[in-house]
């Protein structure tokens, strides 16, 4: 039976904007003796990844539309996040009381188009964190400064955490990806002789395992190191977001809601 590991980097610091996240991570493997090898994979936490590339935002700088405006009295929410919510969507798909559900510009649909403040600043700042504007060109560009740094050619999967309606609480998902395939197709037998073929989402499962250990708060663990995973390398991993983005247009909006998937809602 195979052996799966993963390993919490410790000692990032907080990141700013223009850090080099792949160096930061590289100099936290070295002070903790870990040893990479190839075939290795490093799950990142979205929220890093915006702050390096400045996809932040201040509230005081934000200016009020009308439509805004009707969406903030709807909500009791604050009419700029309200905006906010509005420039990071293609299309608000419904509002269930606080929580405005959007499919987000990249296609994913969640609440609060993935916006958040947690772990940015003090409130009182009024900073909010976007994501990134292009997950995987970020993931690859991770991948290839650790090949640079290191010479080790690994995968790289950033990771939100995510809730669904069906369910309570959160779970770690990949939202961008490099040198590794999004779904792992095995072609085997069952205990019976059966043939089985199964489409697994590796990138999701590992996702979600690493961050058990990047916790919600004050754990300060933005990086964890996974290896013994199977899974398909690629050089040209992407998500197929055109077919999540129009997954439910063909839907009624009831039965779109019934099955979403949501980014679990944002304590803004």
């Amino acid at each position: 039976m195979s052996t799966i590991t993963l390993r919490s980097l410790i000692g990032i610091p907080l990141v700013k904007k223009g850090d080099n996240v792949a160096g930061l991570i590289v100099n936290s493997i070295l002070q903790d003796c870990i040893i990479l090898e190839d075939g290795d994979l490093i799950v990142i936490a979205q929220k890093i990844i915006s702050k390096a590339e400045g996809a932040t935002i201040n509230l005081s700088g934000v200016t009020v539309s009308t439509r805004a405006q009707s969406l903030a009295e709807q909500t009791g929410r604050d009419a700029r996040l309200c905006q906010l919510y509005l420039d990071e969507a293609s299309e608000v798909i419904a509002v269930k009381g606080r929580m405005v559900i959007t499919r987000h510009k990249l296609g994913y649909v969640g609440s609060s188009s993935g916006i958040d403040r947690s772990n940015i600043a003090p409130h009182v700042e009024e900073i909010m964190v976007l994501l990134p504007k292009n997950p995987d060109a970020s993931a690859n560009k991770v991948r290839n400064d650790i090949k640079l740094l290191t010479g080790k050619t690994v995968g790289v999967i950033i990771n939100d955490s995510c809730g669904r309606d069906y369910r309570d609480g959160s779970v770690g998902m990949a939202i961008g990806i490099a040198g590794i395939k999004a779904l792992r197709i095995d072609k085997k037998v069952d205990l019976f002789n059966n043939p089985s073929l199964s489409s697994i989402a590796v990138v999701d499962e590992v996702a979600a395992a690493a961050s058990l250990l990047m916790g919600q708060a004050n754990e300060g663990i933005p990086a964890v190191v996974v290896k013994g995973v199977t899974y398909t390398a690629s050089e040209n991993a992407t998500f197929g977001r055109k077919s999540q983005a129009t997954q439910y247009q063909n839907s009624s909006r009831s039965a779109r809601i019934s099955k979403l998937w949501l980014l679990e809602p944002r304590i803004i």
